[in-house]
């Protein structure tokens, strides 16, 4: 993994159209972002190929954010690994489908679209019954 540290605030470009505050943790106080190098490469290959604009509602989280929204306690969030992505008029199933042989791990939720560079292959499923049209996808950290 090639996991780098930023320090908040730092406008660094990291792709073409990735840079690190888009990674910074949510919460506002972290003084640094650990962000991996390697899955921000594979965002941005996601982003040309489809020719689509990609919205982070989550990268980086500090252990305190991530427990104040619920997240895992092992988190690949945590350690500068994951995101919690939406792509411009695509469905969050369009995203998945088109995610699903890019990324280690996979979560499918009904109004984002986790993914990870983990090293190993993870799967889950945690969309209700009802599928979002593209008009209901909420781009919030609220729903992480």
């Amino acid at each position: 993994m090639n996991i780098k540290k930023f320090k908040r605030g730092d406008k660094t470009k990291l792709t073409a159209n990735f840079s690190v505050p888009e990674f910074e943790c949510s919460c506002g106080k972290c003084p640094d972002t650990l962000i991996n190098l390697d899955h921000v490469a594979k965002l941005q290959k996601l982003r040309d190929d489809l020719n689509a604009s990609i919205h982070i509602n989550s990268a980086y989280r500090c252990p305190e954010h991530n427990k104040a929204v619920g997240g895992e306690t092992h988190s690949q969030h945590m350690i500068g690994n994951a995101t919690d992505i939406v792509i411009a008029d695509m469905t969050p199933l369009e995203v998945q489908d088109a995610c699903e042989s890019r990324f280690d791990g996979l979560g499918r939720y009904d109004n984002f679209t986790h993914v990870d560079s983990r090293g190993s292959k993870a799967r889950w499923d945690f969309r209700t019954k009802a599928k979002p049209s593209k008009a209901s996808v909420k781009i919030s950290d609220k729903d992480i």
